[in-house]
C-alpha cells in the first residue's frame, strides 16, 4: 500500500493576524501522522477569493487529498466554497440535502426556521457529496475536502473522513545527546547518504534540558529505521549519548 499525502489550506484573516491561534493544523499534522497519512504542507492564507482559488487548484494536483479549514460559514468573509468552486471550473449549486441538514439544525438548536443567510451555507461546488454523519456531514467534491474552522467541528470531521486513509504507520527513533550540531553534521551527512531510505532530522536546543540535539530517524519500514538507528550510536562520539526512544 502507498502513502497517502495531503495538503492542508488554513482559510481566514483572523489566523494570520493572530487574533485566533490555529489549532486545525496542529491536529491535522499529528492525526494523520499517525494515521500513515504524510501531510506535504500547511498553508495558512487570508480571506481572498482569488488566492484560496490558486492555492486549492495548485496543490489539489500535488496531494491525493486537499483539505481546507474555515470559510463555510454564512458571513461575508466566509470564501472558501465559491474559492473551491472556482478553482474546479464548477458553478454554485445549492445541495437539497444541505439544506435539509441546515433546517433542521436550525430548528434543534435555536427553535426557528433557518434563515436565508444560513442557507446560504448550502451552495456548494456543483458534484459536491456529503460524506460521514447525517448531524455533521463532510463537503467533498473530487479530492478537495472542506472542513469547518470551528476547532471541535473540524476534529469530528477530520476523525471521520481521514478514518479511511490509514496505512502503514511510521516508525520513529529517537537519540537524545549532548553533542552539539557541530560535533553531529559529519556523522549525519555519512548517515544520510548510507541510509537513504529513511528520514533524518536534526533539532538542537539552548536552554536546560538534559540534552542538546534530539536526533529523529523516520520510515515506514521498521528494519530501516532500526539499522540506522544502530549505525548512529555506534558512531556517536563517547559519552554523549543521553537515551533512545523507540521504534
Amino acid at each position: 500500500m502507498g502513502t497517502p499525502t495531503a495538503t492542508l489550506v488554513v482559510v481566514g484573516n483572523e489566523v494570520l493576524s493572530a487574533k485566533v491561534r490555529d489549532e486545525n493544523g496542529p491536529f491535522a499534522a499529528e492525526h494523520l501522522r499517525d494515521l500513515g497519512v504524510r501531510l506535504q504542507a500547511i498553508l495558512t492564507l487570508p480571506d481572498d477569493l482569488p488566492l484560496v482559488a490558486e492555492a486549492v487548484a495548485r496543490e489539489r494536483a500535488r496531494a491525493d487529498w486537499l483539505l481546507t479549514s474555515g470559510g463555510v460559514g454564512p458571513t461575508h468573509d466566509d470564501l472558501t466554497l465559491p474559492a473551491v468552486a472556482r478553482a474546479l471550473g464548477r458553478p454554485l449549486v445549492r445541495h437539497a440535502g444541505l439544506v435539509e441538514y441546515i433546517r433542521r439544525s436550525h430548528r434543534r438548536w435555536w427553535g426557528t426556521e433557518a434563515p436565508e443567510a444560513s442557507l446560504r451555507m448550502a451552495d456548494v461546488p456543483e458534484g459536491t457529496r456529503l460524506l460521514g454523519e447525517t448531524d455533521l456531514p463532510i463537503l467533498a467534491v473530487e479530492n478537495v475536502v472542506m472542513l469547518p474552522g470551528v476547532p471541535s467541528f473540524f476534529r469530528k470531521q477530520l476523525v471521520l473522513f481521514a478514518r479511511d486513509l490509514r496505512a502503514e504507520p511510521f516508525h520513529l527513533a529517537e537519540v537524545f545527546v549532548t553533542a552539539g550540531e557541530d560535533r553531529l553534521a559529519p556523522i549525519l551527512d555519512r548517515l544520510a547518504a548510507e541510509h537513504a531510505a529513511v528520514e533524518i532530522g536534526s533539532y538542537p536546543r539552548f536552554d536546560g534540558a538534559d540534552h542538546r540535539v534530539k536526533i529523529t530517524i523516520e520510515a515506514k519500514d521498521r528494519p530501516r529505521v532500526e539499522a540506522a538507528r544502530a549505525a548512529l550510536l555506534a558512531a556517536l562520539p563517547d559519552g554523549t549519548l543521553v537515551r533512545v526512544v523507540g521504534p
